[in-house]
């Protein structure tokens, strides 16, 4: 048996999981959770949450925004980044939109918020897009952003009476004739190459928040998963891509790990103005300890950067995976900040 020890003040937890082939490892997994200003300063949370063992949804499970793909996740090749909470127009005072901007090192993404607007029928013009309202915020959640379903009680749907691309938002009709005597919710998080411009018009869909492993962002890569856990078999099937574990979405993905002092910025996210965050100096270690008495050490890998505006926390996971060796007798994890942390320095 494996022991695995924690010599750090952030929760670790491992799990055996097996990849290719069935070939068994220990991954194991680190959580930081900070807290930052609105100039980018961070610190520790004196009480660090624990590392979530399962995804978490906003409500109901598969029918509505998933919030965390879970820390227990096995591998990712690259860093995910995550923003959540509420946007706010720049300068604090209610805004009909406005534009948003998340800037990675080599990526930017770009989207459009409003406030709440409808599409009213009106016996000449047809459907029509109202003005926007003025809104003090807009939540971050793939219900405000173009998709959904033909009828939302429903249990089940056919093909082209959801919108694959996120059943969980709102605005799609599909092929069904919506009554006209209602309105019907507009997206409120525009992608910047979908404009909403005409009613019942497919646009992509803007969210910078996890994406669940059955959107088609993320299927494409599952392979014969379903199958391989249909007949029960061991460890994951050989045409499974590994980027399947990456719940970002697809333009907040890094193909690397972020490393110390880089940069993360977001614009038109924060009533205050342009925050920058920066990568702050956290070293992870696993050591392996085998009965010869050998040890290998390994790096744990920054490949979760999870942003929440609404409780200013930056929560970061760092991984590694061990192969499981019939003499592998303990793992020691050592996680914490080499140098002090920007806001513990300007806090003294």
């Amino acid at each position: 048996m494996t022991v695995v020890v924690n010599q750090s003040l952030f929760p670790v937890q491992a799990v055996e999981r097996r990849f290719w082939h069935g070939n068994p490892y220990l991954c194991v997994s680190a959580k930081v959770s900070l807290l930052f200003d609105a100039q980018g300063r961070l610190r520790k949370l004196l009480r660090q949450p624990p590392l979530e063992l399962d995804e978490a949804w906003l409500d109901r499970p598969m029918r509505s925004s998933l919030v965390s793909g879970g820390d227990l996740i096995p591998y990712k090749p690259g860093t995910d980044v995550l923003v959540l909470g509420s946007a706010r127009p720049p300068g604090g005072k209610p805004s009909t939109g406005w534009d948003a901007e998340l800037r990675l090192p080599g990526k930017r993404k770009r989207l459009r918020l409003l406030g709440p607007r409808v599409w009213e029928h009106r016996l000449l013009a047809g459907w029509t897009l109202s003005t926007p309202s003025p809104c003090e915020s807009v939540p971050l959640l793939y219900e405000n952003a173009y998709g959904g379903v033909i009828d939302a009680h429903r249990e089940h749907f056919e093909e082209g009476e959801y919108y694959a691309d996120n059943p969980f938002g709102t605005g799609f009709i599909g092929r069904s004739r919506p009554p006209t005597d209602r309105p019907i919710p507009a997206a409120r998080i525009e992608a910047w190459d979908g404009a909403i411009t005409g009613f019942g018009k497919d646009v992509p869909v803007g969210g910078t928040g996890p994406v669940p492993g059955f959107f088609p962002q993320r299927q494409r890569h599952a392979g014969s998963w379903e199958d391989h856990l249909a007949q029960g078999l061991p460890g994951m099937p050989l045409d499974m891509d590994m980027r399947y574990w990456q719940v970002a979405p697809p333009d907040q993905q890094l193909d690397r790990f972020l490393r110390e002092d880089e940069k993360i910025e977001l614009h038109g996210f924060c009533a205050e103005g342009p925050l920058q965050l920066r990568i702050p100096p956290i070293s992870a270690m696993a050591t392996a300890s085998f009965s010869e008495s050998q040890t290998r050490a390994r790096v744990m890998a920054l490949d979760t950067v999870h942003i929440d505006l609404d409780r200013r926390t930056l929560a970061l996971r760092y991984h590694v995976i061990v192969p499981l060796q019939d003499d592998l007798k303990q793992v020691s994890v050592r996680c914490a900040e080499y140098a002090p942390l920007s806001g513990e320095r300007a806090h003294g």
